[in-house]
């Protein structure tokens, strides 16, 4: 294990020197017109009737053409290439038509007849506008309608009981309603939850928990600081500055790193397990017990998720205006306003992640596919009551997750880890077919939930043994970080080598093979830390501050997407991206992420996670009645 990572970074440094590519210099590069363009957005509506257009078009050529040639040549690398062949315009069309004496019947014709102008005679290139065209005039209102006036009376009526719990409280009212509003709506009672810690409680299994709650914390951050790249790699200035990246080993770490989600499957199916054991342990569960698992695992998430699912059907669109506001509202949110509106159901029910059209809060695919897990855990555990049989399954399962992730790559022709290219920067992986038939379905991410089981049994059932004995490999834990970077490098090589032949049978077996090693890793590395078999990783991720911030993780988790739109539709001009300016944005998105959690959190989260609670303790205490009459 000491010299796994070593191996996998000299073996992808290897090959990424014995492979070819095709780079341009300086010159060369100018040549090609520019992937982004934006007109100045204010100017368009100095005069009356202005008319601006978000397009995109295909660089075409009814003759050879030697500069085409090049710019298909230079994308067909499109893992580390933009397609320079596929342009994204924002054009005031109101003042390239100004001159014009004919009538503008046709947007699109006029754009493209303007755009074939102006192409032939600077590159001797011509143009196809694509369908749809994003256009928005300064007299254009988005109107209110039935379901945004719903949206904001659900949202009055949780302020105002905030507000009410919040003043019954400080006034201390005694009444039993004015305790059950305080006991769910009250912000003193809430950040009092929210500040708790484990070691305020007197389970033992909670407190040897801990740092989890770090390691879902730096998941979070991560996946949050992956998705801020959107607005500095969409219209920018200076693409090959981003392209190249592309030879820098570090940023590797960053674009291969989407493997890190299978973190969260692994903690999500080790907590099920030790949740279970507590509360059902020694008693005879049945269908009922599983689904009452399932309904109250579905009320615990899916209350402020279907707050949030109707946010952004109604008012997200209203937020905001820009030059890009109509193509990250309309060709996003707009279509995700529609999506959302049509197939809300979907959410609802956890099978948004098996049906890849719809556009309505893509995040939300990784709640879908740990429901469906969650749904396959508690069947497991509730119609599997011995160890053996439980053995048999898992085993089982987790052999057809790995067949299911090698066929579909087989299939479908797919790489092993899903890679951020800075196409897909461009669509949000919408079009990916490695996102869609390998990332997100519940059936491929068996492996983790598998192994995540398979963690919480073990560290449940060997919480009170003697664990000293296993100190001595305190040091094999301290590499298992590297092991996990290295582990990440090595899907480098599919990348550089993805057309050649021998590489075809190669990554099939890899595709499993590679979530398989990261998740046993990241099992063992938090089986360590719950043990204290080593003192360095433990320590710092029992901190208190994780624990308080793991609390909001779900909220953030939920709302950053639409604040990284927001933040990218707002763009006013193109953005000169560098290294400071891209830090900029990510500090910045995953501290605005976390307080607009903190304050989702307060006033949405955690009421109705109260109510959701109340419910629970109804039941418990219904069974209990049943149980002594």
């Amino acid at each position: 294990m000491v010299y796994f990572p070593v191996l996998c970074f000299f073996l992808t440094i290897c090959v990424r020197f014995c492979a070819g590519k095709m780079d341009l210099d300086g010159p060369e590069y100018a040549k090609m017109p520019p992937v982004y363009h934006l007109d100045p957005y204010e100017e368009c509506f100095f005069d009356p009737g202005g008319v601006y257009c978000d397009i995109n078009f295909a660089l075409v050529s009814d003759e050879p053409s030697a500069l085409l040639n090049m710019i298909q040549q230079y994308s067909s690398e499109n893992v580390i290439h933009y397609n320079h062949s596929n342009l994204d315009y924002g054009i005031c069309i109101t003042k390239k038509y100004k001159n014009r004496t004919e009538p503008m019947i046709d947007r699109k014709m006029t754009l493209e007849r303007w755009l074939n102008h102006t192409f032939w005679k600077n590159y001797k290139l011509k143009t196809r506008v694509k369908d749809p065209l994003y256009c928005g005039a300064s007299a254009d209102e988005i109107p209110i309608d039935g379901p945004d006036i719903f949206v904001a009376v659900m949202s009055s009526i949780i302020i105002t009981l905030n507000l009410l719990g919040s003043l019954l409280d400080f006034f201390g009212a005694n009444c039993k309603f004015a305790k059950g509003l305080v006991s769910c709506f009250s912000l003193r009672q809430n950040w009092n939850r929210l500040v708790a810690t484990p070691d305020q409680t007197n389970l033992p299994t909670l407190k040897n928990l801990k740092p989890i709650n770090g390691i879902k914390v730096i998941c979070m951050v991560f996946v949050i600081s992956i998705h801020s790249f959107l607005p500095v790699t969409n219209y920018m200035s200076n693409t090959q500055y981003f392209e190249s990246f592309f030879n820098n080993y570090f940023y590797y770490i960053i674009f291969n790193g989407t493997i890190i989600m299978q973190t969260f499957f692994i903690i999500s199916g080790c907590l099920f397990v030790i949740k279970y054991c507590l509360d059902v342990e020694e008693k005879t569960a049945n269908i009922m017990t599983a689904l009452k698992f399932i309904f109250f695992r579905w009320l615990r998430l899916t209350l402020p998720y279907a707050f949030l699912l109707g946010f952004t059907s109604t008012w997200m669109r209203h937020l905001g205006s820009g030059p890009l506001w109509q193509f990250f509202v309309q060709r996003f949110i707009g279509n995700e306003v529609k999506d959302c509106r049509r197939n809300w159901w979907m959410h609802l029910l956890y099978v948004n992640n098996y049906f890849t059209g719809s556009e309505c809060m893509g995040q939300t695919w990784y709640l879908a596919a740990d429901m469906q897990l969650y749904c396959v855990s508690i069947c497991v555990f509730v119609f599997f009551k011995s160890v053996k049989s439980r053995k048999i399954i898992l085993t089982s399962l987790f052999l057809i997750g790995c067949l299911f992730r090698m066929w579909n790559t087989y299939y479908h022709n797919l790489d092993p880890i899903l890679t951020m290219t800075p196409e897909q920067s461009r669509y949000l992986f919408q079009r990916d077919k490695n996102f869609i038939h390998l990332y997100v379905p519940g059936h491929t991410n068996l492996p983790a939930c598998v192994i995540g089981l398979t963690l919480g049994y073990i560290a449940y059932t060997y919480q009170n043994h003697d664990i000293e004995k296993f100190k001595k490999y305190r040091q094999a834990l301290w590499l298992i970080p590297l092991v996990l970077v290295g582990i990440i490098y090595t899907g480098l090589i599919f990348i550089i080598f993805r057309d050649a032949v021998s590489m075809y049978y190669m990554k099939i077996f890899f595709s499993a093979a590679s979530v398989t090693l990261f998740d046993t890793f990241v099992a063992i590395l938090i089986l360590g830390c719950i043990f204290k078999i080593e003192d360095i990783y433990t320590s710092f991720l029992e901190w208190n501050g994780w624990t308080i911030s793991s609390k909001l993780t779900y909220s953030a988790y939920l709302v950053h997407i639409g604040l990284i739109r927001y933040v990218a539709g707002t763009k006013a001009a193109l953005i000169h991206t560098s290294f400071i300016v891209m830090l900029m944005y990510v500090l910045g998105t995953v501290t605005l992420s976390f307080a607009g959690a903190f304050v989702f959190w307060l006033v949405v989260e955690a009421p109705l996670n109260q109510i959701f609670k109340a419910l629970i303790h109804i039941n418990r205490k219904a069974r209990n009645k049943n149980e002594v009459v």
